[in-house]
């Protein structure tokens, strides 16, 4: 007998061995148990997550001897033929390859028919995204006025593209991608089962690969059994693969650690030597950086491949490396070839370092580029900022000069607020200003603005300016003193009227204004009228 890939030999056969999709299961289960059947049923997800294998189960639990079930036999005619693929009254269409109006009113035509063996007569389109609008029009009829022996099971990875009407007619079931925990144990189960030897990491590695999909983990695992020589292991797969371990990114760590970029760039020579997946070295940087940085925040940490590292970077170094190697990721794509961007983004890693300021760890707004040294040594790791748990505090010196400022606007300008928070405050007054409550009073134009997100991010505000938890409560009212907006109007209005008269009383610019029959451009004149070219 011929082998059978992996993916087709343990191709779930009930729904108890459906494994990550539990939430699909027990809708299906339930309503099948109290036969509240719908006629149609569409699955969306990405690929190999399991929608035609959950059309398939659904398919037997119709039509199965025994009664409709949740839990069909497994041993009648009816189940052995779904399981087969060759049941009369099972119609699997690939609509990517059968897309035309023709085809399907093909499909159709024998619909109002009974079933030939089975209890249902059941459709099961594939890719039903895929069809054109004739074509679903054509569908959309029967969706309408269904036969009561007819069951349409529809899957498709791009749900988006079906029409509306189509969507409104069917029951949805979104899969989800597989965990790399769920894909992992799956894995050792099917191994198992096949007296396949496998390292636990050379199926956390494969589980990473196929991204939440089940059907590529099994065939990834295919093709390192044959790789290994029978066996799974994780130089194996890093290898088949194309991925750095852990050993090749420790290296990575080490140099950077030590600040020697001779050394980091050689160790990147390495790896393209190697024909490694260079966009996969950053992946597992960026997972090794993350790692570290959880452990650097909480003690109890699960610990990882890179535990050795603990201490030796800060957390602001980490976040700086995180987000340095996740824009290389990216850019990657766009380098003239991918081992230039590859040595650019090992370059920042080893020249940019956080600045001991009051940004915090995720505002790298300055950088230093390190001097070159004669003989590299270790970065001292930079103390940690006084800082507030956010990642967007306020200017803390600023701050300082004046918490106390009667004047709101000072305060606001403090808070350094953002966005739509920035309108609220600067279109209110402070009315109350006690030592555990705040009041602010907006002007009503601006109500519809204020929402719960917004009095949350209000009151951390306040709460960052005034070094303490302060209540903030909001009344909608008339302002009986200027807002801030209106009190930058204000001096944005004088600055220009000061710059007009300055200009004006300047015979040369009277001169010109006359010669040539020109205007002063009110709008554009500011503190630096002379360089804003106001005269046209």
């Amino acid at each position: 007998m011929s082998y059978m890939v992996l993916a087709r030999k343990y191709r779930p056969r009930t729904f108890a061995d459906v494994v990550g999709q539990e939430h699909v299961v027990r809708a299906l289960s339930n309503a099948l148990e109290s036969e509240r059947l719908h006629h149609a049923y569409l699955f969306t997800g990405t690929r190999g997550v399991g929608k035609t294998t959950l059309g398939r189960i659904l398919a037997a639990c119709f039509n199965c001897e025994t009664g409709i079930t949740s839990t069909p036999c497994g041993e009648c005619e009816s189940c052995g033929e779904i399981a087969a693929g060759h049941f009369m009254d099972l119609m699997e269409v690939d609509a990517a390859s059968q897309t035309g109006v023709d085809h399907t009113r093909e499909l159709l035509a024998n619909a109002d028919l009974a079933p030939a063996r089975g209890r249902y007569k059941v459709y099961l389109i594939d890719e039903v995204h895929m069809l054109t609008g004739h074509s679903f029009n054509a569908l959309l009829k029967k969706l309408e006025e269904p036969p009561e022996h007819v069951k349409f099971l529809l899957a498709t990875t791009e749900a988006k593209k079906i029409p509306v009407t189509v969507l409104s007619r069917c029951l949805q079931f979104n899969l989800k991608n597989m965990l790399p925990e769920v894909i992992t144990d799956q894995l050792a189960k099917i191994l198992a089962a096949e007296d396949i030897t496998a390292e636990e990491t050379a199926l956390s590695i494969i589980a990473r690969a196929a991204r939440g999909s089940m059907r590529d983990a099994l065939s990834i695992a295919d093709q390192a059994v044959s790789h290994g020589g029978g066996a799974i292991t994780t130089e194996s797969v890093n290898e088949m693969l194309g991925i750095a371990g852990r050993d090749e990114i420790g290296a990575l760590l080490d140099a950077l650690a030590a600040g020697d970029s001779d050394r980091l760039l050689a160790t990147g020579d390495d790896l393209a030597s190697r024909s490694l997946d260079l966009a996969g070295v950053l992946d597992e940087l960026q997972r090794g950086f993350h790692d570290l940085a959880v452990a650097e925040e909480l003690e109890s940490a699960p610990a990882s491949g890179y535990s050795r590292f603990r201490g030796t970077f800060s957390a602001e170094d980490l976040q700086l490396y995180y987000q340095i190697a996740l824009m290389g990721r990216r850019d990657i794509e766009f380098a003239p070839d991918p081992k230039i961007g590859f040595d650019m983004t090992l370059l920042r890693l080893a020249s940019f370092e956080t600045v001991g300021s009051a940004a915090g760890p995720d505002e790298v707004t300055e950088t230093t580029v390190d001097e070159p040294s004669a003989e590299a040594k270790p970065r001292p790791p930079v103390e940690p900022t006084a800082r507030i748990d956010d990642t967007r505090s306020v200017d803390l010196a600023a701050a300082e000069s004046v918490r106390d400022s009667a004047d709101w606007g000072d305060v606001v300008s403090a808070m350094a607020p953002e966005g739509l928070t920035a309108m609220i405050l600067k279109n209110s007054n402070l009315t109350d200003r006690g030592a555990e409550r705040w009041l602010i009073r907006l002007d009503q134009s601006h109500e519809s603005l204020l929402n719960d997100k917004q009095r949350v991010e209000i009151e951390r505000l306040v709460a960052s300016y005034a070094g303490r938890d302060i209540r903030v409560d909001f009344e909608i009212g008339q302002l009986e003193t200027e807002t801030p907006m209106a009190r930058e109007s204000r001096i944005a209005k004088e600055t220009r009227e000061k710059a007009e008269a300055t200009l004006m009383a300047d015979p040369n610019v009277r001169a010109m204004l006359d010669e040539f029959g020109g205007t002063l451009d009110s709008a554009r004149l500011s503190d630096g009228a002379g360089e804003t070219e106001p005269l046209r």
